[in-house]
């Protein structure tokens, strides 16, 4: 069962009904005419979670609106956040919608979840609200109007820096969504270093002989995804994965392959890839 803390009752309830039915979720983009900053993307990366979940677990279709006030409708969405490997949204909505919120009824600090009551029967829709906690980069507001240094910082400035805009995907999910995420370069260097030794541990483990997932850790990570998209329960898992001597390199390979179908970290890139000296 995929549940999330709806911020609007403050009751954790069920998303969706089950296998075949379909959500809808609408999530704001403020950033279309100009350059996004990092903690504007966030809105967007938890999107993009509950849609890896709740199709790659649970067999829903997920249909996900970009709110983009003041633009057409159907208009091409802005896709600067495939950089952070998450999809495209199905969908662009400028106006107001008979089906869904206007405009104005989404926030950067959440995400709006239309799900019907029974799948297949074209009953009313139940809405969920998902909380979506503010993003600072060194304390101060990431995307404030303040003249200082930190005020925009983008994924072209993380490039610049020698980092992979994956970087701030994973520092993201390792605070839950619903939680202030402070980023700093320190914080986005520290995930630098766990997905390069990630992906080498990776590679290094493919060329063992394949072994099953660990039931255990796959589970936890299965069930954290599931318990109000807690993501840092999740990285914990592997982690301790990583580290455990007693499992073997095949099942540690698999365990995490399978659990970067939700986490979408790009682990096996460098699979077939010179070992660096």
């Amino acid at each position: 069962m995929f549940r999330i803390n709806d911020t609007r009752t403050g009751q954790v309830v069920q998303i969706g009904p089950g296998p075949g039915s379909v959500l809808r979720l609408y999530a704001l983009d403020p950033a279309h005419s100009r350059r996004a900053h990092v903690g504007e993307f966030r809105s967007l990366l938890v999107a993009d979670l509950i849609k890896r979940n709740a199709e790659h677990r649970h067999g829903m279709t997920v249909e996900v609106c970009l709110v983009v006030p003041g633009a057409g409708n159907d208009e091409t969405p802005p896709d600067d956040a495939t950089a952070l490997n998450i999809r495209p949204a199905e969908r662009t909505i400028g106006a107001p919608e008979p089906s869904g919120p206007p405009s104005g009824a989404v926030t950067p600090a959440e995400i709006i979840i239309e799900a019907p009551l029974r799948p297949g029967t074209g009953q009313a829709t139940v809405r969920r609200t998902v909380g979506v906690g503010p993003v600072t980069f060194g304390g101060r507001d990431a995307g404030g109007s303040a003249p200082h240094e930190a005020r925009a910082v983008s994924l072209s400035d993380i490039a610049d820096r020698g980092l992979d805009p994956l970087d701030v995907r994973l520092a993201l999910m390792s605070r839950h969504h619903a939680e202030r995420a402070d980023l700093t370069w320190d914080v986005l260097s520290d995930a630098d270093q766990t997905l390069r030794r990630w992906r080498e541990q990776v590679a290094e483990w493919a060329e063992s002989p394949s072994k099953p997932m660990c039931a255990e850790v796959t589970a936890q990570v299965t069930a954290a995804f599931d318990d109000d998209l807690d993501t840092p329960a999740a990285l914990r898992a592997l982690r301790e994965l990583e580290n455990d001597p007693q499992i073997p390199p095949g099942s540690k390979f698999e365990s995490f392959l399978h659990a970067d179908q939700l986490l979408a970290l790009d682990l096996p890139r460098e699979i077939g890839r010179p070992r660096r000296g």
